[in-house]
């Protein structure tokens, strides 16, 4: 059978997973997930369930798995394989946001109302994602919680840092010479206005 990886499959060419082999299922899988294509993804798994039994070291396998899931608004169960997976880091944020979903998905199912941006930040507070698809570490504003505590250190020494200082902060946590001339910037502005503008009582912001 010709096979176009770019193409994806017809329905009834669906319900025939077994001509294909592992690296067309992967293809298969990856072209649907990226489309985000969840009714053949659901009739691709149910097409053959032993897809996921035979594949799920594959990540387009998994991960097309796991958007069905949600399709089928299935959360439990996209949580609990989620959390028991292990996934490539470059995939964290796209997963990540997935888990999100869900989670909003399920609560709005529950309450039968949509959610505003204050019930989607206690939703993300009370349910972390997993550490099989995050370090763990908190991003606000696009900074993780080591680079902050660096960039705090050396606040503490120098407000005003040096060339070699900026290179080390460089160093030590790969942000950009730019994001670190900005912060400190920022940081500065706002010891100058004084301690209660930095006391919001408002969300973080998550990038």
């Amino acid at each position: 059978m010709d096979f176009d990886c770019k193409r994806l499959p017809s329905p009834a060419e669906l319900k025939f997973t077994a001509l294909f082999n592992p690296e067309q299922i992967d293809c298969i899988c990856e072209s649907l997930y990226q489309a985000k294509d969840g009714d053949r993804l659901v009739r691709l798994f149910k097409s053959d369930p032993n897809i996921i039994v035979y594949y799920s070291y594959s990540s387009s396998v998994l991960r097309a798995y796991l958007y069905a899931l949600f399709h089928m608004q299935k959360f439990e169960d996209l949580f609990s394989l989620m959390a028991q997976s292990r996934f490539d880091e470059k995939y964290f944020e796209e997963l990540k946001l997935l888990w999100y979903e869900a989670r909003y998905a399920e609560d709005q199912q529950r309450k039968k109302k949509e959610l505003g941006p204050v019930d989607k930040y206690r939703l993300r507070k009370k349910h972390p994602p997993p550490r099989s698809i995050w370090d763990g570490q908190e991003v606000i504003y696009s900074f993780k919680e080591n680079s902050r505590m660096t960039l705090r250190s050396f606040y503490k020494r120098n407000k005003y840092p040096s060339p070699e200082e900026k290179r080390e902060i460089l160093r030590q946590t790969g942000l950009k010479i730019q994001q670190i001339s900005n912060w400190f910037k920022n940081r500065r502005q706002r010891d100058k206005v004084g301690p209660e503008s930095s006391n919001s009582s408002g969300p973080r912001t998550y990038q």
